[in-house]
Order: structure tokens, then sequence, then C-alpha cells
């Protein structure tokens, strides 16, 4: 049921989405200078789990498609809370940035690392670890 709904948030763009290059990748979710968490991408799967930081912090709540405080949450499909800091590719300015820079429009990481890292639906900043 999951996989039904996250597919039903997924804009036409996202779905065409994939990862290029394989070895692993990592991003840093903060809020201000507080580590959220981290993001991981290896072997095929998305990986994000809260800091030690956060789970500690008395003034701070989940973000809600991450409820549990102590799970790693695992998906082949970026979560839509991620995949919506890449905005869409039907924009021409966009296309045009992403054609400028040499991305695969297609390829998740690339985009994510070159959209991602501020955006106006959420306080939170992605930093990209390599």
């Amino acid at each position: 049921m999951m996989k039904r709904i996250q597919k039903m948030l997924l804009t036409r763009d996202q779905e065409k989405l994939r990862v290029n290059d394989q070895s692993g990748h990592a991003f840093e979710l903060k809020y201000g200078d507080l580590l959220v968490g981290q993001l991981n991408y290896r072997d095929a799967q998305w990986f994000f789990e809260y800091s030690e930081l956060f789970k500690s912090a008395d003034n701070m709540k989940p973000i809600a498609n991450f409820p549990d405080l102590h799970k790693q949450y695992t998906s082949k499909v970026l979560w839509p809370f991620f995949a919506s800091r890449i905005p869409s590719l039907s924009r021409k300015r966009v296309l045009r940035q992403v054609e400028i820079k040499g991305i695969d429009k297609n390829d998740t990481i690339g985009l994510l690392k070159f959209f991602g890292t501020k955006t106006l639906s959420n306080p939170y900043t992605l930093i990209p670890k390599r």
C-alpha cells in the first residue's frame, strides 16, 4: 500500500528518475546547525535515519514522513519528501540549467546534488557529502 501512495505522490518527471552511479552517496539533512539525519543511497536502496543529536533534542519533532526516531527507513524509490526538491524539468529554465551543467535529466543523485540543497517547501537543508 505504501508503494502505491508513493507512486501517486510522484510527478511524471520523478517517475523517470534513476541512479546512474551505484557506488553509494550520502547527504546530511540539517535544520539550521542541527544535524537532523542522514540520507544514503547504496546497494540500489535509499536509507534515512535520524542523528543521535536530533533524537536527543527536546524541542524537535520528527518529520511527518519519518515518524519513528529510532527506525532506519529504507526504500527503492526516493521519498517524496526529498524528491520534491528536484524541480520539474518541463520548466524550460530548469531544463536549460541541467543541460548547461551536463547533468543527465533522469539522474536522481545529480539532480538532488544540484537542486536539492534548499527548497521553499521546507526549512531543512540537504547537503551532499560526496
